[in-house]
């Protein structure tokens, strides 16, 4: 009886040791820098929040924060780095809707799975695409944009910087009966500095790139998506306004951990975020570049990311997008 009685002590014992590791754990995370690792160059919106963030993350956690730019083949030599990295917190991923939501429906050979290998920890913001022409294409509004189009099939050049952008296109085609020449680049930096050299007539932007040229003239902001209009970008029109339905489609960037990250350290990093996109400063930085942010819990960012993944697979399969081929 003596020896059951100890073995039962034991077990409560180790039991309890168990349970209260992730909690110790997490109280003494981060104890040393922590990465961010982003799939794209320095400059989209999205590099821009996390930095943002991380700012914010190394000044409440006590450890530094800092993005680690690893940009290629779809954002998938970043992902691939985050997803192999050990699941203790030290390693992290910023990523957008393209990576994912609609890289792997639109047959992008991925050499990690976007729901299985991570865990949502918390958004960053989200965001109205923008159709952005370049002045030396003297387009002016939407319907110019489709009229020159139809007239010249196929020979305008437009822009696409990731996946988001070319569901985006190829849904805009779609709903406008016309075609354009949708021209991959690495980077949104990249894309707008040819936009406003009149490399291309035009690309699909971010009111976070757009609105600093636009309000410069150096381009032309034609329509946003969104079912309203753009505190900051009054003066454009949205897509629903023109007669394009369907076209309510919104780019987003978030924080992920990898699988087997401790819940405990997801929930301190996921209140460290929402204690961040709280602040005035932050709020008041993402109302100038047009941006919002909802601050969800992890269990909310969870079930908005599981909805965008129904979502953007569906809409890949009625486009016939397929950027892997």
């Amino acid at each position: 009886m003596k020896t059951i009685a100890m073995q039962v002590l034991l077990a409560g014992s180790l039991l309890t040791t168990g349970q209260a590791a992730p909690a110790q754990q997490a109280d003494s995370y981060p104890s040393r820098p922590v990465r961010i690792v982003f799939g794209f160059p320095a400059g989209s919106a999205t590099d821009v929040a996390a930095r943002r963030v991380a700012a914010k993350l190394s000044a409440e956690l006590g450890q530094s924060f800092y993005v680690d730019n690893r940009p290629g083949a779809n954002g998938n030599i970043g992902g691939e780095a985050a997803a192999k990295a050990k699941p203790d917190g030290y390693t992290l991923l910023a990523a957008t809707v393209s990576e994912m939501a609609i890289n792997k429906p639109a047959g992008v050979r991925m050499t990690y799975d976007p729901a299985g290998d991570f865990l949502p920890v918390g958004l960053l913001f989200t965001s109205n695409p923008v159709l952005v022409a370049s002045n030396a294409s003297k387009l002016g509004t939407v319907p110019e944009l489709v009229a020159r189009a139809k007239a010249r099939p196929g020979e305008m050049n437009w822009a696409a910087v990731n996946a988001f952008q070319q569901v985006f296109i190829e849904s805009f085609q779609k709903a406008a009966g016309v075609k354009l020449n949708v021209v991959p680049y690495k980077g949104t930096a990249f894309a707008m500095t040819d936009v406003v050299g009149g490399q291309l007539d035009g690309m699909v932007g971010y009111p976070a790139e757009a609105m600093s040229q636009t309000t410069a003239g150096r381009a032309k902001a034609l329509a946003l998506s969104g079912a309203q209009r753009n505190a900051f970008m009054p003066d454009t029109p949205t897509l629903a306004e023109l007669g394009y339905a369907g076209m309510d489609l919104i780019a987003w960037g978030g924080i992920f951990a990898p699988a087997g990250t401790p819940r405990a350290i997801v929930d301190k990093l996921n209140r460290a975020i929402r204690n961040a996109n709280a602040a005035p400063d932050v709020r008041e930085a993402l109302a100038k570049t047009g941006s919002e942010v909802k601050l969800y819990t992890a269990d909310e960012f969870t079930a908005f990311i599981g909805n965008e993944i129904s979502r953007w697979d569906q809409l890949v399969r009625e486009t016939g997008v397929r950027i892997g081929e």
